[in-house]
């Protein structure tokens, strides 16, 4: 049925769905036609309706009109409407190492020393480990249709509902979400987080202080951003040439597994420091793509 209607009568109806972003992804749950549709036209649309500065950036006026952001227009979109989640924000990473790990190995003498211990937990946690990679799965319609907080809740509420999934393990609310309001994104924000050597580089990101989350240590605002011509900025040769090590993350966006550190690539600023714990002030995560997450948290305060 739905492949005899036109494509000007379905865009028709599908204009009439703007009061929730995620009915958009619902229906393109429907068939292929629904899908290709939402995909090339409506995201397409939207975004240039909700961030057109950074549209007209990433692709240009001039562009071929076929042409889109990396990671398509379904990034772009999920990028202006939803918040990263603490798992994408890298906030639930163990950051006892300053990124040492990463880069130069795991200790095997102290894991050898655990020996028994550890060949148990690895032989009874191997299915339990692979739930919980699978569960950091990156998937449009999971995030937008099922693992979403919208605005209709107050704000209140969804920091009680944050703070119980933390403290049950649970992953549904830690993964990226639909923000709580709708958040400019703009270059100044992007210099304050970048070293003073990589300002020739292009980092849109959204106003501070983004979507805020409230955890038992300490508030974490979650901000998300995307640069222009990734592959060609300053931040993506040092990544590069430096052989940064990937982390155990997947983008908030796209569907990228190659994520990067860029706190331990040195890319920000460095007057930012460290907290007590050992935990940075301020993180963020970029992909092959140029989608970024992160999080800034509170300066901690000396004596």
């Amino acid at each position: 049925m739905f492949n005899s209607l036109s494509d000007d009568l379905i865009l028709n109806i599908f204009t009439k769905l703007i009061d929730d972003p995620r009915d958009w992804s619902r229906a393109a749950c429907a068939c292929t036609k629904f899908s290709s549709l939402i995909r090339t036209v409506c995201w397409k649309n939207k975004c240039h309706l909700l961030i057109p500065a950074v549209v007209s950036d990433l692709v240009p006026p001039s562009a071929a009109t076929a042409a889109a952001p990396p990671g398509g227009w379904s990034a772009l979109f999920k990028l202006a409407v939803c918040c990263p989640g603490l798992v994408h924000a890298g906030v639930l990473l163990e950051h006892s190492d300053f990124g040492l790990e990463r880069d130069l190995g795991p200790d095997e003498g102290f894991r050898v020393s655990n020996g028994a211990n550890s060949i148990s937990n690895i032989s009874n946690g191997s299915s339990s480990k692979t739930d919980e990679n699978n569960e950091c799965g990156w998937s449009l319609y999971d995030d937008l249709y099922l693992d979403t907080v919208y605005n209709d809740v107050s704000k209140s509420n969804v920091d009680v509902v944050e703070r119980k999934v933390c403290r049950s393990g649970s992953g549904r609310l830690n993964k990226a979400h639909l923000a709580s309001e709708m958040w400019n994104f703009s270059r100044e924000q992007g210099n304050k987080l970048l070293a003073s050597r990589f300002r020739g580089d292009c980092l849109y990101v959204c106003d501070w202080p983004g979507c805020v989350h409230t955890e038992e240590k300490r508030n974490y605002m979650l901000f998300r951003g995307v640069f222009k011509n990734f592959k060609m900025s300053r931040v993506w040769r040092t990544i590069k040439d430096g052989n940064k090590s990937k982390i155990d993350l997947n983008c908030a966006y796209c569907s990228s597994n190659d994520v990067w550190d860029m706190h331990s690539a040195f890319c920000l600023r460095p007057a930012y420091g460290f907290h007590d714990d050992g935990e940075p002030v301020v993180r963020a995560y970029v992909c092959e793509n140029g989608h970024v997450s992160g999080a800034w948290t509170d300066w901690p305060l000396y004596t």
